[in-house]
C-alpha cells in the first residue's frame, strides 16, 4: 500500500467546470436538479485523482467529509488484532461514503483504498449541511439511501451471525457479481469480503468446482451453475 497523502493536494483533479457537473449528475441523489443547482453544487464539492492501491482515509482521520465516488473502486476495511484484513464494504462509482454522523455514515477504525484508478469527489460537514436545508429533495434521497444501506448492513450481520462457511461465500459471489456469470478476485479478496480464512474460502470453491457450480482460474471465478449457487447460498 502506498502512503497516506492529504485528501486534497497537488493531484485535485483540474477538470473543466462541464466535466465536475457532468460527474456529479450521475450520482442518483442530485439526479433532476436544474442545472444552476448543480453548479452551486460543483462549487462546494472538490475532486481528486487516487492510483490504485492508494489510501486516502485512515483510523487517525478526524476530519467529517463526505466522499462520492466518481470513477473505480474503493474498499473500506478494518484490521483485526492479528492484522487480518476485514472488508467493510467495496464501493462502486456513484456512491457516497465517509466520517459524518449527519449521515449515519462513519469509517471509525477503518481504512479506505483505491482498488482501480479513482477520481473521488469531497464534500465537508458544513457544506453538506447547508446542501441538505436547501435542497430538500436531496435531502429525502439521502435518507432513502441510508435506509437501503442500513438493510445492507443487516443482511450481511445475519450471514456472519448464522450462516455457514458454504452459504456466506455463495451470499458474496452474488452480491459481488451483480448478475453478471464472472468474477475477477483472488481467494484472498474473497476471504477479506466474507470475513473467512484464505483457505476456508479455497475449501469452500474446491467443493463448489467439484459439483459442477464455478470454475476457477487465475484471479477468476467463473459462474457455471447459477441455479446451483443460489440453492448453495440459501442453506
Amino acid at each position: 500500500m502506498n502512503d497516506a497523502r492529504p485528501l486534497v493536494s497537488e493531484s485535485d483533479v483540474k477538470s473543466a467546470p462541464s466535466l465536475k457537473l457532468e460527474l456529479l449528475s450521475q450520482v442518483d441523489i442530485f439526479r433532476d436538479l436544474s442545472e444552476e443547482e448543480m453548479k452551486e453544487i460543483g462549487g462546494m464539492i472538490s475532486m481528486t485523482t487516487c492510483k490504485k492501491g492508494h489510501v486516502f482515509y485512515r483510523p487517525e482521520e478526524r476530519s467529517e467529509v463526505l466522499f462520492l465516488l466518481k470513477k473505480g473502486k474503493v474498499q473500506v476495511y478494518s484490521l483485526t488484532p492479528d492484522g487480518k484484513r476485514l472488508i467493510i464494504d467495496t464501493i462502486g462509482p456513484g456512491t457516497f461514503f465517509g466520517e459524518m454522523p449527519l449521515t449515519a455514515q462513519s469509517m471509525h477504525q477503518s481504512f479506505a483504498e483505491a482498488t482501480e484508478d479513482s477520481t473521488i469527489c469531497v464534500l465537508s460537514r458544513g457544506d453538506l449541511e447547508r446542501l441538505l436545508l436547501e435542497k430538500p429533495q436531496v435531502a429525502l434521497r439521502l435518507v432513502d439511501a441510508l435506509g437501503r444501506r442500513l438493510e445492507e448492513t443487516r443482511t450481511k450481520l445475519e450471514e456472519a451471525t448464522f450462516q455457514n462457511a458454504s452459504a456466506r461465500v455463495c451470499r458474496v459471489l452474488l452480491r459481488l457479481l451483480g448478475g453478471k456469470s464472472e468474477l475477477e478476485m483472488t481467494h484472498q479478496e474473497l476471504a477479506d469480503s466474507t470475513g473467512l480464512y484464505r483457505e476456508t474460502v479455497t475449501n469452500v470453491l474446491n467443493r463448489l468446482r467439484a459439483h459442477g457450480i464455478v470454475e476457477l482460474g487465475k484471479k477468476k471465478i467463473v459462474i457455471i451453475d447459477q441455479r446451483g449457487l443460489e440453492k448453495t447460498a440459501e442453506t
